[in-house]
């Protein structure tokens, strides 16, 4: 009789064993892909191992059925699930379910040759991680292209990564001009049925090269030769939901454990890839050094200046931008009339029943929480004292588009952000914006994309603080990004001009003058006061409806942390303390060795989380906002 483990998508670090009945023994294969009993429910799971007799005190429950007609998941990618598993503390079976976001049994069909073509991993030269700082938009085709020959010529494939979906079209126009109908496309937006058709043809070599999301990292090319990621330091790249894995890093261990290498674009790479990269552990890609020109940035003092929206050398740049006919941008990353409203006679400010945060005010006659989308309408008193001085505070992108309305009512001006479009919006204001159809675009980060940039000739940010203040340390960083993006995408002759109430920021000094210095001042900041990259952060995040209960949990894992002698910060709330109903405090783990919390991670935290009382922990390994 012959046994198997499977490893199901549950937050149990174990797997479980099953009985194999005799019609399916000689077709199933380690990492196929079965239907099993579990408890009073049938659950999914991959096979993980294979044994020869029942191991553990129970006997055995029987398998009721295979899956797919040949394994989902190859052994290399088993491996990296195990190393995912590992390093970001999530069960195996977790790591394997991301790793395959088909829901259709994957079927036999005109198999071809490819699909077993793995080669011996002893064969091939070790995967490293190139990092490719790139000027323009020019430069990064004319290398990325020529990697693709380059593999292309070795009979393996290439997987493109970006970090949005917005990027895959221009990408897919640029490729497929060189390589029609050899291009597979994969991101969440697709079909089932669609997905389906990608995935097997990219399993049987139909197609040579893909472009999609940070799931693409999972492609399942049968000799996978490289994997480029797109802005290596975009946030979106980071899964938010367990398995919480950076696809940088998967890409990276992907490519050292299959053996081709992992190549790393952007104009304004992450500290951590920058400091790996000084550090020798990413290599250089050499570029052409070409003498370039940027638009003119001016940094606009807010505290000199009465209008807190548009400054007066603002107002002349949109005017003079006007009458040349170009495109003029305005941004801020808040949408909305108002923050929140602010009561003048006992100083309350309305807040989200479910998240205790300031709700947004919009001009419908709305309050709407951008958290857990609760809305209400907007009341003529305070409901807490019954005052009529109610009063909003803060600045929106409604406010801006109204502002500027009033003071160019002649112009054509559009706003984009989520609250008044649909997953189609941004396709509609490309279009819009490169027809030449509107003069001044109003906006949040959805329209900060190379393709409309490149149309703008003069780009306001309205209130550079609004990201700068944010409570987390990487603000700093992100906002340098940000700048830089910008800088380096609209046309050459522009201007950009920040407002702000910190003008000696030495983000923004370098933006406006050195952008290399930006580098070295921001790891001198992080090594003083222990952030990453300096050394090595863990998430623990505690959500439950009884504050109390949230905060002896937290307690409860300090007191373990102080026993193991890891280093740590909190428990403390997080700065969004309340999300839809659910109270939330986090600790902060920081080790020069990731090994020591993984330690911890995998003993007490794992055996002790599981008695708390309504209380649910999670694990984010690297994480990439602390809000």
């Amino acid at each position: 009789m012959k046994y198997i483990e499977v490893a199901l998508n549950l937050p149990l670090q174990r797997s479980f064993q099953y009985r194999v009945p005799a019609d399916l023994a000689t077709r199933l294969q380690i990492g196929s892909r079965v239907l099993v009993p579990f408890r009073n429910r049938n659950l999914t799971g991959f096979v993980i191992r294979e044994k020869r007799e029942e191991g553990g005190e129970r006997q055995p429950r029987d398998i009721i059925k295979l899956m797919d007609d040949f394994p989902a998941i190859s052994h290399l990618l088993l491996r990296l699930g195990q190393w995912i598993s590992e390093y970001y503390h999530c069960s195996l079976g977790q790591s394997l379910h991301s790793m395959l976001p088909i829901q259709y049994p994957l079927k036999n069909r005109e198999e071809s040759r490819k699909v077993s073509c793995f080669r011996d991993p002893a064969a091939r030269k070790k995967g490293n991680v190139f990092l490719l700082k790139v000027g323009g938009t020019k430069e990064k085709t004319s290398i990325f292209l020529s990697l693709i020959r380059e593999v292309l010529a070795t009979e393996r494939q290439v997987v493109l990564v970006v970090p949005e979906i917005s990027y895959i079209s221009s990408w897919h126009q640029l490729i497929q001009s060189e390589y029609r109908n050899c291009v597979a496309i994969f991101h969440s937006r697709l079909t089932n049925r669609e997905r389906y058709i990608h995935w097997m043809r990219m399993r049987k070599g139909e197609v040579h090269l893909a472009i999609g999301t940070r799931c693409l990292v999972f492609a399942p090319f049968p000799d996978l030769g490289l994997i480029v990621l797109e802005e290596e330091e975009n946030v979106a790249y980071k899964q938010r939901e367990t398995p919480r894995y950076h696809a940088r890093e998967v890409a990276a261990k992907r490519g050292e454990i299959e053996g081709f290498p992992v190549v790393l674009m952007s104009q304004t790479p992450s500290l951590e890839s920058w400091a790996r990269l000084n550090k020798g552990e990413y290599l250089s890609i050499p570029t052409l050094t070409t003498r370039q020109t940027f638009p003119r940035v001016e940094i606009i003092d807010l505290r000199r200046e009465v209008h807190r929206i548009f400054s007066a050398p603002l107002k002349r740049a949109v005017k003079q931008t006007l009458e040349k006919d170009e495109l003029a941008i305005l941004f801020l990353d808040k949408r909305g009339f108002s923050r929140y409203l602010f009561c003048e006679e006992c100083g309350e400010v309305l807040r989200c029943p479910n998240c205790n945060i300031g709700i947004t005010f919009h001009l419908r006659g709305t309050l709407s929480c951008h958290y857990c989308n609760y809305e209400e309408q907007s009341p003529f008193i305070c409901p807490y004292c019954k005052g009529s001085r109610l009063r909003g505070m803060g600045i929106g992108t409604e406010q801006v588009e109204g502002e500027a309305k009033m003071r160019f009512p002649k112009a054509l001006i559009r706003r984009a952000d989520l609250d008044i479009g649909s997953s189609s919006l941004y396709r509609l204001v490309r279009d819009e914006v490169i027809k030449g159809k509107i003069d001044i675009l109003v906006g949040t980060k959805l329209i900060i994309k190379e393709e409309i940039l490149r149309e703008a000739k003069m780009v306001g940010i309205i209130l550079a603080d609004s990201l700068l203040n944010l409570p987390d340390f990487r603000a700093s960083e992100r906002l340098f990004q940000l700048l830089v993006k910008i800088k380096r995408s609209i046309k050459r002759e522009g201007r950009i001009l920040i407002q702000t109430y910190n003008p000696t920021h030495y983000s923004l000094r370098c933006v406006k003058d050195r952008e290399e210095d930006f580098y070295p001042e921001e790891m001198r900041a992080r090594e003083e006061l222990c952030y990453p990259p300096h050394v090595h952060w863990t998430r623990i995040l505690l959500e439950g409806k009884a504050k109390a209960k949230v905060a002896e949990a937290g307690q409860r894992i300090a007191t373990g942390l102080d026993e193991r002698g890891v280093e740590f910060l909190g428990p403390s709330p997080c700065p969004f303390t309340k999300i839809k109903g659910r109270y939330r405090y986090q600790l902060i783990l920081r080790d020069d060795d990731p090994a020591h919390i993984s330690s911890f991670l995998k003993g007490e935290l794992g055996s002790s989380s599981r008695s708390f009382n309504r209380v649910k922990v999670s694990v984010d390994v690297d994480p990439q906002e602390l809000m």
